[in-house]
């Protein structure tokens, strides 16, 4: 028969365990119905952790503060809708019968007008270019004629730059499936198939490939690297099964705003190799494993610190949002992001930037690896916050890179927010039919991104590619059509150019 002591461990055992279950359908639930946004609700004064730090860690931490001007927040006035919009008149008059004073029978005069803008949208219109090619003869022979030539985009087919830039707009960067654009066209009385568009994407992509390969260029050679992944599914694949995974990576500079999909059918160590291969630089990505079997003599390992904290987000909601660690760890982040949102707010350089880390964030970093030391003996190894525990004590060397040079972000966010606008269209159109499709989705993808991260209008600039792209020769030339997807860097400041992704 059991002792009471025995049964009293099994139930503590069995209680422990019913909630930890009880906590991962808390957090699944979260994940499929709730807010995808990871916000935490600080904690009071009282419960700042650094305070605990400062008493029982063996460094104390000093901070400076750092005090900038916030803007006022309210309506205040509405924004005008830029000047270049196209604009049509419409004059509303009086009706007649009240055009007379009501007082003395004496007919009005016009004295001025109210005006206020309204914006309209019309469903896409589709026009018809038709070219009409002359042709000549020698009038006094029959023997020579000559026929005007006109450069298309894709011959044989009725494609048009525009044509082609709404059709890449549409899927990549509202993440329209091409079955849609089907039925848009078939309710304006034009049959397009899918299959048809399909072809011509691949078709423009592998045109485009000496652009994509200008900005990988230009990314190796700022010599900071930022890297994620992906997965994606293609159902005809030589060699595999339809339901296998593969890889969508994705490599950029947040400096120059250029980000490079690419497309891969593995997932370990041997894509992150090619796609590092040659570059000497520092390279920031999460603790995938594929990431620690790269060469370190020619890269510096950056870290991120929003994969670290996630974990202790996760612990966070699994405490029902309770004090505890989880809390404190949280509080810990938010300490450090604030001062990053500082440095970034005075327009700090990447020098000044890396001073004030120096002075700030090196300390805080120090404690909190203290202080994730002292909780990991408290807690179970297997458990939420014990995982998040180990990860920043494990991690602590590359979680700290961005040290190194103000140049370098805290995290790798930046990436992680351009693979949402993947992930979005990727919940729309679900899998890739063909690699080719897979491969030439990557290479559009890029472009459209790239403008956009630069603060232009994906349609226009792809629109201005495809017009110069049939005279499109030499290296130069495909160098003027990749400029026109960026605009001019400021690498003297911390705080990034203006046209990120909005989601």
């Amino acid at each position: 028969m059991q002792s009471q002591e025995h049964l009293q461990k099994e139930n503590k055992h069995l209680r422990e365990k019913l909630e930890h279950l009880h906590s991962i359908i808390r957090l699944l639930k979260k994940h499929k119905f709730g807010s995808k946004s990871e916000r935490y609700e600080d904690v009071s004064t009282e419960q700042m952790v650094f305070n605990e730090i400062e008493v029982e860690s063996p460094k104390a931490i000093e901070t400076e503060p750092i005090s900038y001007t916030r803007k006022k927040k309210g309506r205040g006035k509405k924004k005008l809708i830029p000047s270049d919009i196209l604009r049509g008149e419409v004059i509303i008059y009086l009706p007649k019968d009240q055009e007379v004073c009501p007082h003395d029978g004496t007919p009005l005069k016009q004295i001025g007008a109210v005006v206020n803008e309204k914006l309209k949208t019309i469903a896409t219109r589709t026009s018809v270019v038709v070219y009409k090619r002359l042709k000549y003869a020698c009038p006094c022979c029959d023997g020579h004629v000559a026929e005007a030539k006109v450069k298309s985009i894709l011959p044989g087919t009725i494609v048009t730059p525009e044509l082609l830039s709404f059709l890449i707009f549409s899927k990549f960067f509202q993440a329209l499936p091409l079955y849609r654009l089907e039925e848009l066209y078939h309710l304006q009385g034009i049959v397009l198939k899918r299959s048809t568009m399909a072809r011509w994407l691949v078709q423009i992509s592998q045109r485009l490939i000496p652009v994509w390969n200008i900005l990988e260029e230009k990314v190796f050679s700022i010599g900071y690297v930022g890297i994620d992944a992906t997965t994606v599914q293609v159902l005809k694949e030589e060699g595999r099964e339809a339901k296998t995974k593969s890889t969508m990576c994705v490599r950029g500079s947040p400096e120059l705003s250029i980000v490079l999909f690419d497309y891969d059918v593995s997932s370990g160590g041997g894509v992150a190799k090619r796609l590092v291969t040659g570059y000497k630089g520092a390279l920031q990505a999460n603790a995938h494993k594929g990431y620690g079997t790269l060469e370190r003599h020619n890269l510096t390992l950056l870290g991120c610190m929003m994969h670290s904290r996630r974990r202790f987000y996760k612990a966070w909601l699994e405490a029902k949002k309770q004090p505890g660690i989880a809390s404190e760890g949280l509080a810990m982040f938010k300490f450090l992001y604030d001062k990053e949102e500082a440095y970034k707010k005075m327009n700090s350089t990447p020098q000044e930037r890396k001073k004030w880390r120096d002075k700030e964030i090196a300390p805080s970093m120090e404690a909190i690896k203290q202080w994730c030391e002292w909780k990991f003996k408290e807690v179970l190894p297997s458990s939420t916050i014990g995982n998040a525990l180990s990860y920043f004590i494990n991690e602590y060397d590359v979680l700290r890179g961005f040290l190194k040079d103000g140049r370098y972000e805290i995290d790798n966010g930046w990436v992680e927010r351009v693979i949402k606008r993947f992930a979005i269209g990727r919940k729309n159109w679900l899998f890739y039919n063909t690699v080719e499709g897979a491969k030439s989705s990557s290479v559009l993808y890029s472009l459209v991104l790239t403008a956009k991260l630069n603060g232009k209008d994906p349609f226009k600039v792809m629109a201005e590619i495809f017009k110069k792209l049939t005279d499109a020769e030499t290296i130069d030339d495909y160098e003027i059509l990749a400029e026109l997807l960026l605009t001019a860097s400021n690498l003297q400041s911390c705080h990034k150019k203006e046209g990120a992704l909005i989601l």
